[in-house]
């Protein structure tokens, strides 16, 4: 995907994550409910090592770059929070998909 492409909206983005998780971790449970909102770590979709091949995925994929203090659950925990945290990164809006820094 190029910086060209033109802007995805939050559902194609999330199409895209929902087809690249059943690929490459639910593809021996092909019958598991994956529901937008569903959190995709405790639910044991996704492991740690898993998040880390998801963040490669959604770099490559959608052309954008993940801070390492971005891959938290608010932004990745669910393939809802992955769109709009996604969309937004695509869309210049970085600011409002960071978690507020403690004190």
């Amino acid at each position: 995907m190029s910086d060209e492409t033109p802007e995805l909206s939050a559902t194609a983005i999330a199409d895209r994550a929902r087809a690249y998780v059943r690929e490459n971790f639910l593809y021996m449970r092909p019958d598991w409910p994956l529901q937008d909102d569903a959190p995709l770590l405790g639910s044991g979709v996704i492991d740690s090592i898993g998040v880390i091949e998801l963040v490669e995925f959604l770099q490559r994929e959608f052309a954008c770059a993940i801070g390492e203090d971005e891959i938290t659950e608010a932004n990745l925990g669910s393939l809802s929070a992955i769109a709009r945290f996604v969309h937004s990164k695509r869309n210049g809006k970085v600011g409002t998909v960071r978690p507020h820094q403690a004190a």
